[in-house]
Protein backbone atom coordinates (compact mmCIF):
# COMPACT_ATOMS: atom_id res chain seq x y z
CA UNK A 1 0.00 0.00 0.00
CA UNK A 2 1.42 2.92 -0.88
CA UNK A 3 0.90 6.37 0.96
CA UNK A 4 1.80 10.21 -0.65
CA UNK A 5 4.09 12.37 1.28
CA UNK A 6 1.63 15.55 3.02
CA UNK A 7 2.58 18.68 1.60
CA UNK A 8 3.21 21.17 4.20
CA UNK A 9 0.76 24.08 3.58
CA UNK A 10 1.82 27.46 2.94
CA UNK A 11 1.20 28.78 6.69
CA UNK A 12 3.65 25.83 7.89
CA UNK A 13 6.17 27.03 5.14
CA UNK A 14 5.88 30.70 6.78
CA UNK A 15 5.84 29.46 9.86
CA UNK A 16 9.20 27.73 9.52
CA UNK A 17 10.78 30.35 7.27
CA UNK A 18 10.17 32.75 10.22
CA UNK A 19 11.37 30.11 12.64
CA UNK A 20 15.13 30.34 10.93
CA UNK A 21 15.63 33.65 12.03
CA UNK A 22 16.52 36.77 9.38
CA UNK A 23 17.00 36.16 6.21
CA UNK A 24 19.95 38.01 4.23
CA UNK A 25 18.36 36.92 0.98
CA UNK A 26 14.94 37.66 -0.23
CA UNK A 27 13.19 35.38 -2.68
CA UNK A 28 10.39 33.35 -3.38
CA UNK A 29 9.94 29.50 -2.81
CA UNK A 30 8.29 26.77 -5.14
CA UNK A 31 5.32 27.50 -2.73
CA UNK A 32 5.21 31.04 -3.31
CA UNK A 33 6.28 32.01 0.61
CA UNK A 34 9.14 34.48 0.64
CA UNK A 35 12.30 34.23 2.54
CA UNK A 36 12.30 37.71 3.96
CA UNK A 37 10.99 41.31 3.68
CA UNK A 38 13.90 42.64 1.27
CA UNK A 39 14.21 45.73 3.08
CA UNK A 40 18.29 46.43 3.51
CA UNK A 41 20.09 45.31 4.90
CA UNK A 42 18.65 42.63 2.38
CA UNK A 43 18.93 42.46 -0.91
CA UNK A 44 17.32 40.33 -3.90
CA UNK A 45 19.76 37.83 -5.27
CA UNK A 46 17.77 37.35 -8.31
CA UNK A 47 18.98 41.31 -9.78
CA UNK A 48 22.46 39.75 -9.67
CA UNK A 49 21.27 36.45 -10.92
CA UNK A 50 19.91 38.07 -13.81
CA UNK A 51 23.82 39.41 -14.77
CA UNK A 52 24.85 36.32 -14.94
CA UNK A 53 22.65 34.82 -16.04
CA UNK A 54 23.52 34.73 -19.83
CA UNK A 55 26.90 33.55 -18.85
CA UNK A 56 25.89 30.45 -17.34
CA UNK A 57 25.08 27.35 -19.72
CA UNK A 58 21.44 26.52 -19.80
CA UNK A 59 22.52 22.56 -19.38
CA UNK A 60 24.70 22.12 -16.66
CA UNK A 61 24.41 18.17 -16.71
CA UNK A 62 27.78 16.70 -15.01
CA UNK A 63 29.04 19.93 -14.39
CA UNK A 64 30.31 20.37 -10.44
CA UNK A 65 29.90 23.78 -8.81
CA UNK A 66 31.65 25.50 -5.93
CA UNK A 67 29.69 28.33 -4.04
CA UNK A 68 31.29 29.87 -1.47
CA UNK A 69 29.95 32.18 1.43
CA UNK A 70 26.54 30.94 -0.54
CA UNK A 71 24.56 32.04 2.24
CA UNK A 72 20.61 30.91 1.81
CA UNK A 73 21.59 28.80 -1.02
CA UNK A 74 19.89 31.13 -4.30
CA UNK A 75 22.53 30.49 -6.93
CA UNK A 76 23.30 27.00 -5.84
CA UNK A 77 19.47 26.51 -6.50
CA UNK A 78 19.80 28.03 -9.66
CA UNK A 79 22.91 26.00 -10.59
CA UNK A 80 20.74 22.71 -9.75
CA UNK A 81 18.05 23.46 -11.67
CA UNK A 82 20.36 23.38 -14.63
CA UNK A 83 20.94 20.29 -13.85
CA UNK A 84 24.60 20.55 -11.88
CA UNK A 85 25.41 16.91 -10.69
CA UNK A 86 27.02 18.10 -7.93
CA UNK A 87 26.52 21.75 -6.12
CA UNK A 88 28.92 22.32 -2.62
CA UNK A 89 27.86 25.46 -0.39
CA UNK A 90 30.54 26.52 1.52
CA UNK A 91 29.10 28.91 4.54
CA UNK A 92 31.02 29.84 7.67
CA UNK A 93 27.50 30.93 9.63
CA UNK A 94 25.41 28.47 11.62
CA UNK A 95 22.70 30.54 10.80
CA UNK A 96 22.73 30.70 6.74
CA UNK A 97 23.76 27.12 6.38
CA UNK A 98 20.58 25.95 8.06
CA UNK A 99 18.82 28.06 5.91
CA UNK A 100 20.24 26.50 2.96
CA UNK A 101 19.48 23.30 4.25
CA UNK A 102 16.19 24.53 4.32
CA UNK A 103 15.91 25.80 1.00
CA UNK A 104 17.35 22.96 -0.76
CA UNK A 105 14.60 20.82 0.58
CA UNK A 106 12.17 23.20 -0.56
CA UNK A 107 13.14 22.94 -4.13
CA UNK A 108 13.99 19.55 -4.11
CA UNK A 109 17.81 19.61 -4.77
CA UNK A 110 20.70 18.53 -3.34
CA UNK A 111 23.34 20.13 -2.45
CA UNK A 112 26.80 19.54 -0.06
CA UNK A 113 26.36 22.28 2.79
CA UNK A 114 29.77 22.58 4.26
CA UNK A 115 29.53 25.00 7.90
CA UNK A 116 33.35 26.27 7.70
CA UNK A 117 35.29 29.49 7.23
CA UNK A 118 35.94 29.82 3.74
CA UNK A 119 39.56 30.27 4.09
CA UNK A 120 40.45 27.02 6.13
CA UNK A 121 38.17 25.16 3.53
CA UNK A 122 39.68 26.54 0.32
CA UNK A 123 43.42 25.53 1.85
CA UNK A 124 42.62 22.30 3.18
CA UNK A 125 40.07 21.17 -0.24
CA UNK A 126 42.00 19.68 -3.04
CA UNK A 127 38.92 19.72 -5.14
CA UNK A 128 38.55 21.56 -8.57
CA UNK A 129 34.81 22.02 -9.64
CA UNK A 130 33.56 23.73 -13.21
CA UNK A 131 32.31 26.34 -11.79
CA UNK A 132 32.95 28.72 -8.92
CA UNK A 133 30.60 31.52 -7.34
CA UNK A 134 32.28 33.82 -5.66
CA UNK A 135 30.02 36.56 -4.50
CA UNK A 136 29.44 39.08 -2.11
CA UNK A 137 32.20 37.28 -0.15
CA UNK A 138 35.50 38.79 -1.22
CA UNK A 139 35.33 42.07 1.59
CA UNK A 140 34.38 39.87 3.91
CA UNK A 141 37.44 37.87 4.13
CA UNK A 142 40.83 39.00 6.23
CA UNK A 143 42.80 37.09 3.74
CA UNK A 144 41.25 37.64 0.58
CA UNK A 145 43.46 37.43 -2.17
CA UNK A 146 44.82 34.20 -0.68
CA UNK A 147 41.65 33.19 -0.97
CA UNK A 148 40.92 34.13 -4.48
CA UNK A 149 44.30 32.64 -5.79
CA UNK A 150 42.97 29.52 -4.23
CA UNK A 151 39.50 29.63 -5.73
CA UNK A 152 41.06 29.89 -9.02
CA UNK A 153 43.10 27.22 -9.26
CA UNK A 154 40.00 25.65 -8.20
CA UNK A 155 37.69 26.49 -10.94
CA UNK A 156 37.91 24.47 -14.58
CA UNK A 157 35.60 26.46 -16.66
CA UNK A 158 34.17 29.88 -15.32
CA UNK A 159 33.93 31.90 -12.32
CA UNK A 160 31.73 34.75 -11.32
CA UNK A 161 33.51 37.21 -8.77
CA UNK A 162 31.21 39.74 -7.19
CA UNK A 163 32.36 42.39 -4.69
CA UNK A 164 31.20 45.67 -3.11
CA UNK A 165 33.43 48.55 -3.98
CA UNK A 166 33.99 52.12 -2.99
CA UNK A 167 35.22 55.40 -5.21
CA UNK A 168 34.23 56.34 -8.90
CA UNK A 169 33.61 53.92 -11.23
CA UNK A 170 34.36 55.99 -14.15
CA UNK A 171 37.81 56.84 -13.99
CA UNK A 172 40.34 54.22 -16.04
CA UNK A 173 43.89 54.21 -14.23
CA UNK A 174 47.24 54.79 -16.14
CA UNK A 175 49.20 51.32 -16.99
CA UNK A 176 52.63 50.49 -17.63
CA UNK A 177 54.47 47.67 -17.48
CA UNK A 178 56.61 49.00 -14.56
CA UNK A 179 56.22 51.49 -11.80
CA UNK A 180 59.28 53.41 -11.37
CA UNK A 181 59.57 54.69 -7.55
CA UNK A 182 59.27 58.27 -7.00
CA UNK A 183 59.05 59.20 -10.84
CA UNK A 184 55.40 57.26 -10.82
CA UNK A 185 54.02 58.10 -7.50
CA UNK A 186 51.30 60.66 -9.16
CA UNK A 187 50.12 57.76 -11.23
CA UNK A 188 50.07 55.34 -7.70
CA UNK A 189 48.65 57.83 -5.62
CA UNK A 190 45.87 58.67 -8.23
CA UNK A 191 42.45 57.55 -6.86
CA UNK A 192 41.88 55.41 -9.93
CA UNK A 193 44.38 53.16 -9.57
CA UNK A 194 44.10 49.35 -8.44
CA UNK A 195 43.67 49.78 -4.57
CA UNK A 196 41.83 48.33 -1.42
CA UNK A 197 41.12 50.14 1.85
CA UNK A 198 41.78 47.76 4.88
CA UNK A 199 38.57 48.79 7.55
CA UNK A 200 40.05 48.06 10.82
CA UNK A 201 36.48 48.68 13.00
CA UNK A 202 33.38 48.28 11.71
CA UNK A 203 32.08 49.03 8.59
CA UNK A 204 28.45 49.09 8.16
CA UNK A 205 27.81 47.72 11.07
CA UNK A 206 29.38 44.54 9.96
CA UNK A 207 32.32 43.01 12.02
CA UNK A 208 33.16 41.29 9.02
CA UNK A 209 34.10 43.47 6.20
CA UNK A 210 37.83 44.26 5.98
CA UNK A 211 39.31 44.74 2.67
CA UNK A 212 37.08 46.73 0.09
CA UNK A 213 38.76 47.39 -3.65
CA UNK A 214 37.84 49.97 -5.90
CA UNK A 215 36.65 49.78 -9.40
CA UNK A 216 40.24 49.19 -10.73
CA UNK A 217 41.10 46.74 -8.67
CA UNK A 218 38.96 43.59 -9.75
CA UNK A 219 40.06 43.02 -13.02
CA UNK A 220 44.03 42.92 -11.52
CA UNK A 221 43.17 40.66 -9.00
CA UNK A 222 41.71 37.84 -11.29
CA UNK A 223 44.15 38.34 -13.91
CA UNK A 224 47.16 37.90 -11.32
CA UNK A 225 45.44 34.80 -10.75
CA UNK A 226 45.71 33.24 -13.84
CA UNK A 227 42.08 34.18 -15.18
CA UNK A 228 40.91 35.82 -17.93
CA UNK A 229 38.27 38.29 -17.86
CA UNK A 230 35.56 38.00 -20.19
CA UNK A 231 32.72 40.06 -19.07
CA UNK A 232 31.55 42.74 -16.54
CA UNK A 233 27.77 42.51 -16.79
CA UNK A 234 27.70 45.15 -13.59
CA UNK A 235 30.40 47.66 -12.23
CA UNK A 236 31.10 44.59 -9.07
CA UNK A 237 30.19 41.43 -11.14
CA UNK A 238 33.03 39.97 -13.27
CA UNK A 239 32.51 36.49 -15.29
CA UNK A 240 36.16 35.16 -15.43
CA UNK A 241 37.83 31.33 -17.66
CA UNK A 242 41.06 30.08 -16.44
CA UNK A 243 43.58 31.77 -18.70
CA UNK A 244 47.01 30.48 -17.09
CA UNK A 245 46.93 27.69 -14.86
CA UNK A 246 49.55 28.38 -12.14
CA UNK A 247 49.05 24.86 -10.12
CA UNK A 248 49.51 24.51 -6.17
CA UNK A 249 51.75 23.20 -3.28
CA UNK A 250 50.45 20.94 -1.10
CA UNK A 251 51.69 20.85 2.40
CA UNK A 252 51.29 18.12 5.35
CA UNK A 253 50.28 21.00 7.61
CA UNK A 254 48.55 23.72 7.55
CA UNK A 255 48.72 25.94 10.99
CA UNK A 256 46.17 29.39 10.05
CA UNK A 257 45.97 32.44 12.04
CA UNK A 258 42.89 33.10 14.07
CA UNK A 259 41.27 36.59 13.71
CA UNK A 260 38.54 39.03 14.24
CA UNK A 261 37.55 42.49 14.97
CA UNK A 262 38.89 43.89 18.85
CA UNK A 263 36.20 42.83 20.76
CA UNK A 264 34.29 40.67 18.19
CA UNK A 265 34.12 36.69 17.34
CA UNK A 266 37.50 34.85 16.33
CA UNK A 267 37.67 32.99 13.00
CA UNK A 268 38.76 30.62 11.44
CA UNK A 269 35.66 28.01 12.27
CA UNK A 270 32.01 27.83 12.22
CA UNK A 271 30.44 31.41 13.22
CA UNK A 272 27.44 32.83 14.55
CA UNK A 273 25.69 35.86 13.84
CA UNK A 274 25.92 37.89 17.73
CA UNK A 275 23.08 38.03 19.11
CA UNK A 276 22.68 41.49 19.63
CA UNK A 277 22.94 42.41 16.03
CA UNK A 278 20.72 39.27 15.34
CA UNK A 279 18.17 40.48 17.50
CA UNK A 280 18.58 44.08 15.55
CA UNK A 281 17.84 42.45 12.27
CA UNK A 282 15.11 40.83 13.36
CA UNK A 283 13.00 43.57 14.93
CA UNK A 284 13.53 45.50 11.70
CA UNK A 285 11.93 42.50 9.81
CA UNK A 286 9.61 42.88 12.21
CA UNK A 287 8.63 46.21 11.76
CA UNK A 288 8.64 46.38 8.47
CA UNK A 289 5.87 43.95 8.35
CA UNK A 290 3.81 45.34 10.87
Amino acid sequence: MFFSKKLKSREQIEKEVRNLGWWYQHFALPSGVLTGNGQEPSYRPETRWNLLEPYVPEDLSGQTVLDVGGNAGYFSVQMKLRGAKKCVLVESYVEFARQAEFVAKQFGVKMEIVNEDIHTYCLTTEERFDYVLFLGLFYHLKYPVLALDRLAEMTKRRMFFQSHLIGSEEETPVEKGNYERGADDQIINDPAFPRMSFIEQLYNGDPTNWWIPNYGALEPLLRSAGMKVIGRPHSQLLVAEPERYLGKVTYRKLVFPRHGKRGKALSPGPQRVEPELWAELLRRTESNES
